[in-house]
């Protein structure tokens, strides 16, 4: 399996039915739940190909009622990436700690996210949606250009041959030959109107008063 496909595979998004929501400072984040990410690195790296080390958490020195979490998520092949999380300390009316160990827990939840999304697991969680949309606009594949394509490409190439004089006069040969419609866009044209005129192109580049047509007959 090559490295863009292992990409492809950890950054697909998740179902909407695993994701969750939380308000914070009145703004609504969504997140995926700890387990979610264990169970998508579990399926491509498989339950020993990958693991994670806490390399510290502790209460902020700072400001303790913050505990902090630095975890580094290695792969089997060598690759690894560090994340670092917290979470407050959350206290009874009486001013008791709720419980000390459960907000260890979820800064080592939270730094183990992170780590991972260095991986592309729930990244587009934290991204712009208009930067996905250009992002994945500019990794679309490109699409196999079509006969209509490699007739307008070689048309143009030819066209680009002609002076003034001779552009002018593919436009009253395009006019008579049309009656009077307009140019059409690249994607309006037929096959046999873009032959059309890169055979009068190629005349007029050429100064010739005979040459032969698209279909092998010669005319005037």
């Amino acid at each position: 399996m090559t490295n863009d496909n292992i990409y492809e595979r950890l950054s697909e998004p998740f179902p909407q039915e695993m994701e969750r929501t939380v308000n914070k400072s009145g703004t609504q984040l969504t997140y995926l739940p700890v387990s979610e990410i264990i169970n998508r690195m579990n399926r491509i790296f498989g339950p020993t190909g990958w693991s994670h080390e806490v390399l510290s958490c502790h209460r902020d020195a700072t400001d303790p009622e913050w505990v902090i979490a630095h975890v580094r998520v290695r792969t089997s092949d060598g690759a690894s990436h560090d994340g670092v999380g917290g979470g407050q300390v959350k206290r009874k009316k009486s001013g008791d700690i709720v419980d000390l160990g459960d907000e260890f827990k979820g800064a080592v939840s939270d730094a183990l996210k992170k780590a991972c999304q260095h991986f592309g697991v729930g990244l587009y969680l934290a991204r712009d949606i208009e930067a996905i949309e250009i992002d994945d606009a500019m990794h679309a594949p490109t699409p196999e250009p079509t006969p209509i394509d490699e007739k307008y490409e070689r048309f143009m190439e030819v066209r680009a041959l002609l002076d003034d004089d001779n552009v002018r006069a593919l436009k009253e040969y395009w006019n008579t030959y049309s009656g009077g419609r307009p140019v059409p866009k690249r994607s309006e044209f037929t096959e046999k109107e873009l032959e059309l005129l890169t055979v009068e192109a190629l005349r007029l580049h050429l100064g010739a008063t005979t040459i032969s047509d698209v279909s092998g007959e010669e005319g005037e």
